[in-house]
Formats: C-alpha cells, sequence, structure tokens
C-alpha cells in the first residue's frame, strides 16, 4: 500500500512525464490526456490490499473468524442511511472525474491564451508547450479534488465505509472477503458494541474498515491483542 507522500510523488512525477510527452508531440496531446487521467484515476482508488494467495505462516496464528457478518448488520438501525449516503456520494465521486474532460474547451478558450500569452517570453515554443500542459494538468487536477472535498464535507466522511461479508482475523493482518491487510502502527480501533461492529480506522487507509459480529468484545479483545490501540480522535 502507498502512502499518501508517495502517492503524492508519483502523481508529481507522471505529471511531469505526461506534460514532456504532450510537449514532444502536441498533436497527440488529448491521448496522453486521456492515458494520464487513467493513471491518475488508478493511483486514487487503490485499496492495498494483498491477494490472499500471499499469506503464509508469517501472517501468524488465526485468532477470530466471522463469517456470518449479515446477522450483525441486522441490529444496526443505523447502517441502511449511512449506506445511502455513501452511494449517493460514490455516484458524484465517479461523475467528477468526467467533469475534466467537459473542463478542457473551457480551458482552451478562456484560461489558456493567457497563460500562453504569459509563457511567450521563454522564447522556446517546446519549453512553453511544456509548461502549458503542466499547468494545464494541476488546474484539472485541482479542480476535481477540490469538488471531492466539497462532497466529503457535505456528507461528513472522507473516507468510504469498507463493510466485509467476512473477515479473518491474523496476528499479522486482517483478512477481509478474501483479501489481506497487513497491520500498520497508524491503525487503531474504535468499539461500538450497541451496534455490534468494531472500526478500524487508520491515516494510510484509504477507507475505513468495519467488521460486523455479534462477539464485538471477544473481536475488541483479539485485535487490541494485536497491538491495535483505541482511537483517541475519529477522522472519517
Amino acid at each position: 500500500m502507498f502512502s499518501r507522500k508517495i502517492n503524492i510523488v508519483i502523481q508529481a512525477i507522471s505529471i511531469v512525464l505526461f506534460a514532456l510527452v504532450a510537449a514532444l508531440i502536441p498533436q497527440y496531446a488529448l491521448l496522453v490526456f486521456i492515458l494520464y487521467f487513467i493513471l491518475f484515476m488508478i493511483l486514487m482508488t487503490r485499496t492495498g490490499l494483498k491477494s490472499t494467495k500471499s499469506i503464509d505462516k508469517s501472517a501468524g496464528p488465526l485468532l477470530f473468524k466471522e463469517g456470518a457478518s449479515a446477522q450483525a448488520m441486522m441490529y444496526d438501525s443505523l447502517l441502511t442511511e449511512e449506506l445511502k449516503s455513501q452511494f449517493k456520494s460514490t455516484i458524484i465521486y465517479l461523475i467528477l472525474p468526467f467533469t475534466a474532460f467537459m473542463l478542457i474547451p473551457l480551458y482552451t478558450m478562456f484560461i489558456e491564451p493567457y497563460i500562453r500569452s504569459f509563457l511567450q517570453a521563454l522564447g522556446s515554443g517546446f519549453l512553453i508547450n511544456f509548461l502549458k500542459f503542466i499547468i494545464m494538468y494541476l488546474f484539472l487536477i485541482g479542480v476535481i479534488q477540490g469538488m471531492r472535498f466539497l462532497v466529503s464535507r457535505k456528507t461528513k466522511q472522507q473516507k468510504q465505509l469498507l463493510i466485509p461479508r467476512s473477515f479473518t482475523l491474523y496476528k499479522k493482518g486482517l483478512v477481509v472477503d478474501g483479501r489481506f491487510l497487513e497491520y500498520s502502527r497508524d491503525m487503531c480501533v474504535k468499539e461500538n458494541r450497541e451496534r455490534k461492529f468494531i472500526e478500524i480506522h487508520g491515516n494510510k487507509l484509504p477507507f475505513i474498515i468495519r467488521l460486523y459480529t455479534l462477539e464485538v468484545s471477544k473481536l475488541y479483545t483479539k485485535i487490541r491483542e494485536v497491538g491495535l490501540s483505541e482511537c483517541r480522535e475519529i477522522k472519517a
């Protein structure tokens, strides 16, 4: 799983590389942008989960296994509304990137002329195109990220919920719906006995993991045993 800093570095390098290619072959600038757009979306949607095929003895002993989370979900009267809100925000997040394509003509007509005029003093056509494409990529990314931030503020939840139907707790990591997640130092847990779940939060996690079980106390104890502490301040 990539950290936020590594993702930022990868995005910065990709912007420079794609802008360089677009400046060298401007007739294919749209194709280059589409390729960058695809790479950007892949980085934004990485889950950081590994295949269970890589699980071996290094995962440690099995501590807890839940195969019927759906039964525990029935006790959570607030879950339906949370999932409705998450579904709406997910649809909006899926639509947001396509606004980038809609903004390209507007950017070309109203913003790019001023950028090009400002860069004319550089003289070199290649350098002008290179900087122009970098500015365009940064502009579009800024718009998309800004809109995502506004949506997250409105829904009061910046991260999506990951609710597995089954999960297995190991000493070194957690298997959720057939995918393996290794514990990290920044992870913490939140217990809600009334709603029958345990949540795992982490700065590096792109989502909030919610584990439903009828044995909340037992699961909480086992999770604390692997080294995860109680969350002091939950940031959704």
